[in-house]
């Protein structure tokens, strides 16, 4: 049986939807397995779980894997994109590849015979396998020779009584130095996992750096005599004003960073030295994480449950820019979600695409504000409205009537902690006597740095470190620290990727008067602790004596709370 037909008889998939999806294949000619997760009627996690557990092989993580790009030179890139695979390590003469359908036997034979090796094969997601050999494929040269040519471009028009025009360049003409330079320090903060890129003009120079796992790093050193090019490129590329730069603005632009559609949100701001120009990246392409994956305690992730199961309420997410809410609520959508209830989102900016919900991107420019849209939301027979921000007194008020009409409704709020969201809504013009009523629960949330699995090594003596930071030990729990002496992933650092730490606050009827007499913050603490909340530095703490982060990094996130 092909992959389809094996997905019907695992039970992952029906027949009408084979057949519907082996349909789109013919006019499309895009992979099977691909058309399946984008259609939504498998997950990307079920799809790869499923075929490595049929072909019993070993299903890997290629993002946190290290590879010998040198590996690929045994198998042709052509055979890779073909068969859908990745050389991962050679020892004793045998290859093992990573294979997005593991028993494809044409391919392990055809592999077999062009290397001469016995093949071990596990398996990995099509999309990682893809990425990394876009990552690794050719692209015209570094960044350093991009910098260089413009230089000699430019020198090369003074000597003509002219200078490069930036503006005359198409954007198609990817061979354009300038062009290319800025697609190159795209790709690579893509590339290594950067939420954020930094543009900062000096005065002898432009500095650039990278927000990875949170933390700015340093990357490229942009010479002086480029920064209005690299500026300007980045202002058009974003559809803003390359003539104004004596105001802020903000842009948005989609490009391609091999076979990924990528979303930057561009910000400009007028300094002492120029125009500071910070990219936000957003890929609508990555997995979204489900409820399990959140990594929320077994009691947090059942009452989150409990509260999303709810026919009609708030759901509020809080936390700092930056801290995964939006990935929190998307992770919610996609188990609420399915053919049977009426979803509709409201976001700036939609950062993920996901079948069977409407969503809208927000445009205050005219006049789509999360207020007006919600407005109009509840004209469209919703059941399930997600608002992607709480910003004014409007919205808030319109939510909390959406939810008493018989909606469920999700949102967030900037708010440190969980408790301090009442007083928020409170402020913003939220009748007291309302919230009881519709308010269900409130997840805060920050993201903490993760120990890298390819260095990670036990602490010894972990007492001593509860100790050192004046913290009381944890009792009726192994006592077991961990830390990442440092690698080649992780750069030295000791950490690789970031993980959520959690506090949920469901409310009961003891809530009702303190949130009517207009208590503050402290109070619904109390309350909260005293039905068994987890705080975020709790919940920190337990992630740590897993293995997964370590307390000082908790310490470093929550120590606000």
């Amino acid at each position: 049986m092909d992959l389809g037909e094996r997905l019907v008889a695992g039970g992952l998939i029906t027949q009408s939807q084979l057949e519907l999806a082996r349909r789109e294949q013919k006019r499309g000619g895009a992979s099977l397995g691909r058309l399946l997760v984008e259609l939504g009627f498998v997950t990307v996690e079920n799809l790869s779980n499923f075929v490595a557990r049929e072909a019993q092989a070993r299903l890997v993580d290629l993002p946190r894997m290290v590879i010998d790009k040198s590996l690929v030179g045994l198998v042709t890139m052509e055979l890779c994109r073909k068969f859908r695979l990745l050389p991962v390590e050679r020892s004793n003469g045998s290859l093992t590849v990573a294979m997005a359908d593991p028993l494809n036997v044409l391919a392990i034979d055809t592999l077999g015979q062009v290397t001469g090796l016995h093949i071990d094969v596990v398996t990995a997601t099509e999309q990682d396998i893809l990425n990394l050999l876009d990552q690794w494929q050719p692209d015209g040269g570094s960044i350093d020779e991009s910098i260089d040519e413009f230089i000699e471009e430019e020198a090369e028009e003074a000597n003509l009584g002219g200078r490069p025009d930036v503006l005359a360049v198409s954007p198609e003409d990817e061979d354009a130095p300038v062009i290319r330079l800025v697609s190159q320090i795209v790709a690579r903060a893509v590339n290594l996992g950067a939420s954020d890129i930094h543009f900062a003009p000096e005065d002898k120079l432009m500095r650039t750096r990278l927000r990875i796992d949170g933390m700015l790093q340093p990357d490229v050193l942009i010479p002086k005599a480029l920064q209005s090019a690299v500026t300007s490129r980045v202002k058009i590329l974003a559809g803003m004003d390359v003539a104004e730069n004596r105001l802020p603005q903000d842009g948005r632009a989609t490009v391609f960073v091999g076979r990924r559609e990528i979303n930057l949100r561009v910000s400009s701001l007028p300094t002492t030295h120029g125009e500071n120009i910070v990219i936000r990246i957003l890929a609508p392409s990555a997995t979204v994480v489900t409820i399990s994956s959140l990594g929320l305690g077994p009691r947090d992730e059942k009452n989150l449950r409990a509260a999303v199961d709810r026919p009609h309420g708030v759901v509020i997410v809080t936390g700092p820019t930056g801290s995964g809410k939006s990935t929190t609520l998307y992770a919610i959508l996609r188990e609420v979600a399915s053919s049977e209830w009426s979803v509709f989102t409201l976001e700036d900016p939609v950062e993920y695409t996901m079948t069977e919900i409407r969503q809208t991107q927000i445009r205050e420019d005219i006049g789509l504000t999360f207020g007006s849209g919600l407005r109009t939301l509840l004209r469209q027979d919703p059941d399930i409205i997600l608002v992607g921000e709480t910003r004014d007194t409007e919205t808030a008020q319109l939510m909390v009537r959406a939810a008493l009409t018989g909606h469920l409704v999700f949102t967030t709020l900037h708010t440190n902690d969980a408790p301090g969201a009442i007083p928020r809504l409170v402020d913003m013009g939220v009748e007291p006597y309302l919230l009881p009523a519709s308010l269900i629960g409130v997840l805060a949330q920050r993201l903490v740095r993760r120990v890298c699995p390819q260095c990670r090594e036990p602490i010894e003596h972990p007492e001593k470190v509860f100790a050192n930071l004046k913290l009381p030990l944890p009792e009726g729990v192994p006592l077991e620290l961990f830390r990442g002496k440092g690698c080649g992933v992780c750069k030295g650092s000791g950490f690789k990727g970031r993980l959520a730490v959690f506090e949920l606050m469901m409310l009961d009827q003891r809530f009702h008067d303190p949130i009517v007499h207009r208590c503050g913050a402290p109070e619904f603490s109390r309350l909260a602790q005293e039905a068994g909340m987890t705080t975020m530095f709790e919940d920190g703490v337990r992630r740590a004596l897993l293995g997964a982060t370590t307390v000082e990094e908790v310490l470093r996130v929550t120590r606000n709370e």
